[in-house]
C-alpha cells in the first residue's frame, strides 16, 4: 500500500487511540510548537527541532506550566545494536516518549527495553521490526509491563505490541484485554487466526495490517469502533463478522481485501473513506442508522497504475432519502455505482447528529482522499521509507547542540500539545492524537 505521504503527514494520526490507550504528557509541549506559530498557519506542522546524542536524534518537550522543566522525546535511532535497552536520560534530559518512528523498521532488532521513565510510545513506534522476539520494561515503570515477550498498558487491560518475530500463527489474545494498539500485529504474515475475547472493546489503527495469513475475524460485541486500516491488507481475508453495537468502521479498515460480501449491523452510524475499496464486493446493504459514508468507501476499486474508479455495476441498497442514496446520487463523490431503494420507510435513528464514537471522535470527512494507490503493498514499505527519511535527517540534524536541563534553546511560551502528527489539511479523524501508550 502506498500510503508513505499519507502517513507522514499525519491523516492516520487523526483517528488515534484516546487516553484509554495511552497516559499523555499533557503538560509538554514540543520546544517549537509555539503559539505565535500554530497562530500564523494553523494548518502547517511546525518544525521540530532535533539533537543528536550518541546514535540517538531527540527533541525537547517543554513543561507549559514551566519553561524550565524539560524532556526529551526519542525520534530515531542509528545504532546497529539487536538488543536495544533505550536510554531512560539523554544529555541530562529525562526521556518520557519515544516518537512516532522512533524504531520502526528496525527489522534487526530482537529485543526491546523501555526504562522506567518512559510514559507515552507513539503510534508506529515500533512497527515492522519483524526480526522482535521480546519486550522488556523496567519493573518501576508505572505505565508499561511485559508478560511473555508482549508489551502491555493500563494495568494489563491494553495489548500494545507483539514482537512478531515470534511469528506466532493461531493467537488467542488473552482474557481480560479491552484493547488491542496501534499496529499491536501488523506485518504479521504468519498469523492465520485470532480470537478476541468478549470484553474486548478496541482495536486500534492498522492493528493487523497486512496479516495476509488472516482468512476469517469475528469481532466482538463490545467493539463499537474499527480503526483505520485495521485490517487493510489483509489480502486473504475473506469473512468478518462485525457485532451488533459496532457504531463505526474506520477509514480503509477493510481496504485491499478478499471480502465478497459484508453484513453491517443496524448500529452502525459512520462508514469511513475507503473503507471497503479494492475488494471483490459487488453489492452491500446499508442500514438506516447510517447517518455518514465516506468518500470512495463503497464499490470503489485500484487501476494497475494506481488510479481509483468506481465500479459502475456495484449495487448499493439503502432506504429513500438516506445516506446511501446520497452516497451514489449525491453529486460530492462522483460515483457511478447503481443504487436500489429498500421498500420499507428509513427507520429514524437515536444517534443521528452524534456519530462520535467512544474511545475515539473523529471527523470522518476530513481526509478527501487517502492515497491508496496500491493497497495491497506491505506496511513495511511505508515504514521502511520513513525510517530511510528520518535516517537523512539524522546524518544532517538541523541543531547538534546538546541542551541543558535549565539552560535550553530560547522558549516562547508554548500551547498544551499532544505528543502526535498534527492532522494535515486535506479536509479525518487507538490518540487530536496523543501518543499511544
Amino acid at each position: 500500500m502506498n500510503f508513505h505521504a499519507f502517513l507522514r503527514g499525519g491523516a492516520v494520526c487523526t483517528a488515534a487511540l484516546a487516553a484509554l490507550l495511552c497516559t499523555p504528557l499533557t503538560c509538554f509541549a514540543d520546544e517549537s510548537s509555539t503559539a505565535a506559530e500554530s497562530a500564523a498557519d494553523p494548518d502547517e506542522d511546525p518544525e521540530i527541532k532535533t539533537y543528536t546524542s550518541g546514535d540517538y536524534t531527540y527533541s525537547v518537550l517543554v513543561d507549559a506550566d514551566d519553561d524550565k522543566h524539560r524532556a526529551a522525546r526519542i525520534e530515531s535511532y542509528s545504532g546497529s545494536e539487536t538488543e536495544i535497552e533505550i536510554p531512560a536520560e539523554l544529555d541530562n534530559l529525562q526521556v518520557v516518549s519515544l516518537g512516532d518512528y522512533a524504531f520502526a523498521g528496525a527489522s534487526d532488532v530482537t529485543k526491546f527495553t523501555l526504562p522506567a521513565s518512559v510514559t507515552a510510545i507513539g503510534n508506529y513506534t515500533f512497527a515492522a521490526c519483524t526480526s522482535l522476539l521480546e519486550y522488556a520494561v523496567a519493573e518501576d515503570n508505572p505505565y508499561f509491563e511485559a508478560k511473555d515477550g508482549i508489551l502491555y498498558a493500563d494495568a494489563g487491560e491494553s495489548l500494545m505490541r507483539y514482537p512478531i518475530g515470534l511469528k506466532p500463527t493461531d493467537y488467542v489474545v488473552p482474557d481480560g484485554i479491552l484493547r488491542i494498539g496501534h499496529v499491536a500485529f501488523a506485518d504479521c504474515s504468519s498469523l492465520t487466526s485470532v480470537t478476541f475475547p468478549d470484553e474486548l472493546n478496541y482495536i486500534g489503527i492498522a492493528a493487523f495490517s497486512d496479516c495476509t495469513g488472516l482468512t476469517e475475524v469475528v469481532i466482538p460485541d463490545g467493539v463499537e469502533l474499527i480503526s483505520d486500516f485495521a485490517f487493510n491488507s489483509c489480502k486473504n481475508l475473506r469473512s468478518v463478522t462485525l457485532p451488533d453495537g459496532l457504531r463505526e468502521i474506520g477509514a480503509a479498515a477493510f481496504s485491499a481485501t478478499a471480502l465478497e460480501s459484508v453484513t453491517l449491523p443496524e448500529s452502525l452510524i459512520v462508514i469511513g473513506e475507503q473503507a471497503f475499496i479494492a475488494t471483490p464486493m459487488t453489492e452491500i446493504t446499508i442500514p438506516g442508522s447510517v447517518s455518514d459514508i465516506g468518500y470512495t468507501a463503497l464499490g470503489w476499486d485500484v487501476k494497475p497504475d494506481g488510479q481509483l474508479y468506481c465500479k459502475p455495476d456495484f449495487i448499493v441498497r439503502g432506504y429513500a432519502n438516506s445516506a446511501a442514496e446520497d452516497y451514489v446520487k449525491g453529486t460530492e463523490y462522483e460515483n457511478v455505482c447503481k443504487f436500489e431503494p429498500l421498500n420499507e420507510p428509513a427507520p429514524q435513528n437515536a444517534d443521528e447528529g452524534d456519530t462520535e464514537t467512544e474511545p475515539e471522535k473523529k471527523n470522518t470527512g476530513a481526509v478527501k482522499v487517502i492515497g491508496i494507490t496500491a493497497c495491497g503493498a506491505a506496511i513495511l514499505g511505508i515504514i521502511a521509507a520513513a525510517v530511510i527519511s528520518g535516517k537523512k535527517k539524522k546524518h544532517e540534524p538541523e541543531q547538534k547542540d546538546t541542551p541543558e536541563k535549565n539552560d535550553a534553546p530560547e522558549q516562547k511560551d508554548t500551547p498544551e500539545k499532544d505528543d502526535a502528527p498534527e492532522q494535515p489539511d486535506t479536509a479525518e479523524g487507538e490518540e487530536a492524537p496523543d501518543d499511544e501508550a
